[in-house]
């Protein structure tokens, strides 16, 4: 696949869905499962776009087209939570493997004790806030597993961002897909669903620069 044939997905991400709707039926549901699950549970996929297909299937749903509202909801908040907790779990296992005396390229003990620390005062909103960004939130489950993070807190925090993110881009593709500019700027829309958490870090990011000068 080119680069050329990535940027028209991501334009008529709504024209392509719709098309494997009509192509596969209810079996459908079930890529859009995998899309959710593998973008975090399987960590070398950290580029495939569950937020913008969340967008698209709720402005779909708003023309009475496409996936049902409801069961894409279920199937997206139970992927996202379950590959977290696969990318949780590969993580503990590997920051086993590190504090059992094994080496893991780039990564040392120093770092993992770090890291710890830091999961130690801010894990759980860090969890919450990283599942708007994408990469992030492939990364913060697996630090977190691997910093050796307990159970109980990690599933918790696990649901609770799936509470917010899931709905928030799900409905708020049916929100704004009952808009006619973004009916007819599909593309556009997308982007700035996306670009919004990114904007939110660079912001965060000039903040704490500007402040830390002072």
């Amino acid at each position: 696949m080119t680069i050329a044939d990535v940027w028209d997905i991501c334009l008529h991400l709504e024209n392509h869905l719709l098309a494997l709707n009509q192509a596969y039926g209810a079996w459908v549901y079930a890529v859009f499962f995998a899309v959710v699950f593998a973008e975090t549970g399987f960590v070398v996929t950290t580029a495939l776009p569950s937020d913008t297909v969340l967008f698209a299937v709720g402005a779909m749903a708003a023309r009475g087209v496409g996936l049902d509202l409801w069961w894409t909801l279920a199937l997206g908040l139970s992927g996202a939570f379950l590959g977290d907790c696969l990318d949780f779990a590969i993580g503990r296992w590997l920051g086993g493997h590190v504090l059992a005396g094994g080496r893991i390229p780039f990564i040392s003990p120093a770092s993992l004790a770090k890291a710890h620390d830091y999961f130690e005062r801010h894990g759980g909103a860090t969890l919450v806030a990283a599942r708007f960004v994408p990469v992030l939130r492939s990364v913060a489950p697996l630090v977190g597993g691997m910093v050796r993070m307990e159970w109980r807190p990690f599933l918790f925090y696990n649901a609770v961002g799936k509470l917010l993110w899931t709905p928030l881009y799900l409905f708020g593709g049916y929100f704004f897909g009952q808009i006619p500019w973004v009916r007819q700027n599909f593309g556009v829309a997308i982007f700035f669903a996306l670009g919004a958490p990114l904007l939110g870090v660079v912001a965060r990011m000039v903040y704490l620069s500007v402040t830390k000068g002072r």
